[in-house]
């Protein structure tokens, strides 16, 4: 239930929904000459279109969540590393019978990167379908096709097919590893912004794992600034951001993490 209404809470409360239903808001009230309301809904919904399209907020968001934590100097090969799903598109992968990746694909090419310099290593891939349409599609089947398509041996990857959210990748990949007699530390590998949320569910879990952030979206030294040449850019940096933001307040309430705002320095 929980998973669902937190889809349901997104689809109404990221920037661009946001400022559509305030629109949808101020025609209504001016339907029934509330013209005062639908001032007070018009302005919000300017507001938050001018802020998401045409400032960088979102990628100082982002800047902030991506310096948290670095890639350690390893001193020796890692045994495992568990690489968060996110990076394939399940459903047009399904429909091509391919790998189809979403923006967050460095996921997966750094994991293969690792693969070919670690040969011993064991790679884990946590990953549902967290869609609400019914259909299900894991990133199982076109990831092992990803990978056996650059070299990499089946037997050296282990699935974990049912996580729809974050906190499900770290649950399950507890028990994976317990049942696959796995043990830690491996390196979490999962886009740098996202690393706070995620190594602090992992480690809620009593798994050891190491950082290793991939699929940086900024250089991390931004100041908030008018930014006027690409505002869809701007649109997806800030609701990226904010779900991210919003997940860390939901997992602290939760008591899933033990800080609201993790970072390496504790």
């Amino acid at each position: 239930m929980m998973f669902v209404l937190s889809k349901l809470f997104w689809l109404v409360f990221q920037p661009l929904a946001f400022a559509f239903l305030s629109m949808v808001a101020a025609l209504f009230c001016l339907a029934f000459s509330k013209t005062g309301a639908a001032a007070v809904f018009s302005g919000l919904a300017a507001l938050t279109l001018g802020v998401t399209c045409f400032t960088n907020l979102g990628a100082v968001l982002l800047a902030d969540l991506e310096t948290r934590f670095d890639r350690p100097d390893l001193t020796e090969p890692p045994g495992c590393a568990i690489v968060l799903g996110g990076g394939i598109n399940t459903g047009a992968s399904a429909r091509r019978g391919s790998y189809v990746f979403t923006r967050a694909a460095d996921r997966y090419i750094e994991a293969l990167r690792l693969a070919r310099l670690y040969p011993e290593m064991t790679i884990l891939i946590t990953g549902g379908d967290n869609a609400l349409t019914g259909v299900k599609n894991g990133e199982a089947e076109p990831a092992a096709r990803f990978f056996a398509d650059h070299g990499i041996a089946s037997d050296r990857l282990i699935y974990e097919p049912d996580a729809r959210n974050t906190a499900e990748n770290a649950a399950n990949t507890a028990a994976l590893m317990a049942e696959n007699a796995m043990e830690g530390p491996c390196l979490l590998v999962t886009s740098a912004y996202h690393m706070p949320r995620a190594l602090a569910l992992f480690e809620m879990t009593g798994m050891i794992v190491t950082p290793w952030p991939a699929d940086f979206r900024t250089d991390g030294r931004l100041r908030l600034a008018p930014s006027t040449d690409r505002p869809m850019t701007n649109a997806a940096m800030l609701s990226t951001a904010l779900r991210e933001w919003a997940g860390l307040l939901i997992a602290r309430m939760r008591g899933h993490t033990a800080t609201l705002s993790p970072r390496q320095d504790g």
